[in-house]
């Protein structure tokens, strides 16, 4: 039995486009790999930018029995386009969907898309291969858990799955994920040439409930896997030749004390491995940051949202400006680039919110900063308060919404306004004096700058090429496929 596994084309969004590998594609591939009579191929349609036919044609050429196609809010529409193409062409083919929005929206799927056959709901780590092998075997798929399907006129609703021990899961299977192109770019910032990187899941979920961000159900926990396992991973990665490391986790750094044990692995090993990270260090003591600079952590995606403290309770964020502004000068002390997230846009706030954000930016003077208007998301708390609780009609009431699309909101005239400025703000922190204070430091301590300005010194069209503000092209034959 051909499986193939693929994310959704994304027409209108961007963001994640030659981002990293999908790895919750690559869990999957992993856990179905050792299933007698059964291969497994993933076609990564948003990551490698592929429009709806050329997806459609990729999935064709590997002539799948069985095809999941994974999707979220924003490409979910796409991603029934490719199913039903696939659908038209091969009928014999069985076509399901997982991932947060069809476990959101199971019922309305598949009453809406004839070529959807089966929709898996919640996480399919341990609900996939019983799906395959059932199927395999020729089995009944009543009962087969977290599965939706189509019966007696009606719709089977599963029950959404979660995984208790991520220990117990194998490492994702990177052979399946062999697109060259991926780290070209991360929110929207281009990247420069890197050395070898690799992306790695440490947790699952968020402790923390802000308004913003979806919640396919509250009582979902925040689950993390032991720091043994994440070093081990770690290990494998280095002996395959990646020398960089992203922890993409909703909020990588929760947990201190499984953070600092982490550390003391990696300096026990002597490992050589560079960090990234991306969660919360407002909680995050001077000698815990010290000791991640000493295991090799350089550089920290933090989302601040607002430099505002009535907006950042709007938003039912854990910190406040003060908590942030001493967490990111606690990150720079430790030598670590800080590049932070901000939102333009959410209810309430006022054009004073908006000038504690630019005066946050000139004072804490993170490294880098982007921001972007507020995206209303279904399962989140805003999409509740804007557009209320009740179970939508249409598929097409399910898709995200810009605050600005919402009346009473901020309008787009007034985003725009926010977003320029913000620009103002950023530009002018680069005029303060600790600027060069603050490039200094990392040219002096930050061993994953090193390692950028010496690939790039040796490749002098792609330093040109990023000096100018574009990507370059990355394809390092070193690494290894796992």
């Amino acid at each position: 039995m051909n499986v193939v596994l693929a994310s959704s084309p994304a027409i209108e969004d961007r963001h994640g486009i030659r981002c990293m590998p999908p790895l919750g594609l690559g869990y999957l591939a992993a856990s179905v790999r050792g299933l007698r009579d059964l291969t497994v191929h993933v076609v990564d349609a948003y990551g490698e930018a592929l429009d709806v036919k050329q997806a459609t044609g990729r999935v064709l050429d590997l002539a799948p029995d069985v095809l999941g196609v994974s999707s979220t809010s924003f490409c979910f529409r796409d991603g029934l386009q490719l199913i039903n193409a696939v659908k038209a062409a091969r009928p014999s083919t069985v076509t399901l969907m997982g991932g947060y929005h069809p476990t959101m929206f199971d019922e309305l799927l598949l009453k809406s898309s004839p070529g959807l056959d089966l929709i898996l709901r919640g996480e399919a780590d341990e609900s996939l291969p019983e799906l395959c092998g059932r199927l395999c075997r020729g089995e009944p798929l009543h009962d087969s858990p977290g599965l939706s399907y189509r019966s007696n006129g009606g719709i089977v609703r599963g029950i959404p799955q979660q995984i208790e021990d991520l220990d117990a899961l194998p490492f994702p299977d990177r052979a399946a994920m062999n697109y060259d192109g991926y780290f070209y770019q991360f929110g929207g910032f281009y990247l420069p040439d890197l050395p070898p990187v690799a992306n790695v899941v440490s947790s699952r979920s968020c402790p923390y409930h802000c308004t913003f961000c979806p919640k396919m159900f509250p009582e979902w926990r925040y689950r993390t896997r032991s720091a043994e396992s994440v070093f081990q991973e770690v290990l494998e990665l280095t002996s395959r030749g990646y020398e960089i490391v992203f922890f993409q986790d909703e909020n990588f750094s929760h947990n201190a004390k499984r953070l600092e044990e982490f550390c003391r692995m990696v300096l026990d090993h002597n490992l050589d491995t560079r960090f990234a990270f991306q969660g919360t260090i407002h909680h995050l003591p001077d000698h815990l940051l010290q000791l991640m600079h000493q295991a090799g952590f350089d550089c920290l995606f933090v989302g601040v949202e607002s430099g505002s403290d009535a907006q950042l309770r709007r938003f039912r964020k854990p910190s406040t400006g003060k908590t942030l502004a001493e967490g990111i000068q606690r990150a720079k002390r430790a030598h670590m680039a800080v590049i932070g997230f901000f939102i333009h846009g959410g209810p309430g706030e006022t054009l004073e919110d908006s000038k504690d954000t630019q005066a946050f930016l000139r004072e804490v003077r993170p490294h880098v900063a982007g921001a972007s208007e507020l995206s209303v998301q279904p399962g989140t708390v805003l999409w509740q308060e804007l557009v209320g609780d009740a179970a939508p009609d249409r598929l097409d009431d399910t898709y995200p919404r810009k605050i600005s699309t919402f009346p009473g909101q901020q309008s787009s005239d007034e985003i725009s306004a926010r977003r320029r400025g913000f620009q103002l703000a950023l530009a002018k922190s680069w005029r303060h004096w600790t600027r060069a204070k603050d490039v200094l430091d990392l040219l002096l301590y930050n061993r994953s700058l090193h390692k950028v300005i010496k690939r790039l010194s040796r490749d002098l069209k792609s330093a040109v090429q990023l000096l100018k503000g574009g990507p370059v092209e990355r394809n390092d034959p070193r690494i290894k496929r796992m």
